[in-house]
């Protein structure tokens, strides 16, 4: 029997896998009948068998197939595996084939758009991670400077210096956590990645040969970021610009020595200088074409301008339910690592994603 997995890009990060069956005249009442059991979503014609199954229908499957047919070649574990998605890194290893992970946001500035100045005590910050942690938080990021639309850029002394007290209180509280950073300094990156580090978010996507270097060197995981501030945008190119610009980012990152399970890719919604709701639909859309690239797709739209612009919504405080539909709607397409400041309230939402995927809409 000709066992073949059929491409199809937009099931990438659903989690379903469709697989074309050309069995003979023997095989064939014994195939439908194995696959009926599984599955709804069959085609047949003549001898060949198309279905469409879940991560769980295809395991359930790979267990049956000897029972039927004796020893398979190994093609249905094959193509199990090239259908799962993971982001790995050192110390962690999140299956996010089809179900999303959490990723705190913990802003250390004063001048964040949304919540800076709130973490400004050590013990603050320690109970934020509990709360966090107690939500289903996989992934915490610090952050020492804002990058918030016309920010004011600091020293490489003073980020480090607002990070280091409160990392050096998270190791000793919390040893075991995954633990990122969203900075574009070199030499913080490096701070931070001697500091025990394990995922770097650039908003510029490793936009340099020297922050290359690092990566070479500490090889951790990484968030790379489509930043809009650095290209011409235009809406009618845009889509190609980005396209253009991970295939080129992910390229830099392998090649010196990442795996593609160790890159987030972030179409950067926020990061434009001008037209930025226009900009900012297109790259939430653009979720559905970065899947791809078979690397796992940030969501970071947490509280962002969009809302206001779209709902006249001036203060942040007001933007979480416009945050968690938007976010729905990327997790359908395939974003998987969701950036949030409210964690509590996210894994509320991947809860009902879940249902929804499993009993209703999206089987």
């Amino acid at each position: 029997m000709e066992i073949k997995k059929i491409n199809n890009r937009q099931q990438t990060f659903s989690g379903n896998v469709t697989i074309s069956f050309n069995a003979n005249t023997e095989e064939l009442p014994k195939l439908i009948n194995l696959l009926a059991d599984q599955t709804a979503n069959l085609s047949i014609s003549s001898s060949l068998v198309i279905a469409t199954f879940t991560q769980t229908e295809l395991a359930a499957v790979i267990k049956s197939w000897p029972e039927v047919f004796g020893a398979e070649n190994g093609t249905l574990q094959q193509i199990q595996a090239a259908s799962q998605i993971h982001f790995k890194g050192r110390g962690f290893d999140f299956d996010i084939t089809t179900k999303p992970i959490i990723y705190s946001i913990l802003n250390l500035t004063p001048d964040s758009f949304y919540d800076g100045g709130r973490n400004a005590s050590v013990d603050g910050v320690m109970k934020r991670i509990e709360a966090d942690l107690a939500a289903g938080t996989a992934i915490f990021e610090v952050g020492g400077k804002s990058s918030k639309p016309h920010f004011d850029d600091i020293s490489a002394e003073e980020e480090w210096g607002r990070i280091k007290p409160f990392l050096d209180a998270i190791h000793k509280r919390f040893p075991n956590i995954v633990l990122a950073i969203d900075s574009n300094t070199n030499a913080v990156i490096e701070e931070a990645l001697k500091n025990g580090i394990q995922i770097i978010n650039d908003i510029d996507g490793f936009n340099s040969q020297a922050k290359l270097n690092l990566i070479a060197k500490y090889k951790p995981a990484v968030v790379t970021m489509f930043n809009g501030r650095n290209f011409n945008e235009q809406t009618e190119t845009l889509s190609k610009t980005m396209m253009d610009f991970f295939t080129h980012t992910i390229s830099d990152l392998t090649g010196v020595g990442l795996e593609k399970e160790n890159i987030v890719i972030d179409p950067g919604v926020g990061f434009s200088d001008h037209n930025t709701l226009a900009f900012d639909l297109i790259k939430m859309k653009l979720t559905k074409l970065m899947a791809e690239f078979q690397t796992p797709i940030m969501i970071a739209i947490s509280r962002k301008s969009f809302a206001k612009r779209l709902f006249n919504l001036d203060s942040a405080d007001d933007r979480l339910i416009p945050t968690l539909l938007f976010e729905a709607f990327m997790t359908v397409l395939g974003g998987r690592v969701i950036r949030v400041h409210d964690a509590k309230e996210t894994r509320q939402l991947i809860d009902a994603f879940e249902l929804l995927k499993d009993q209703l809409l999206l089987k």
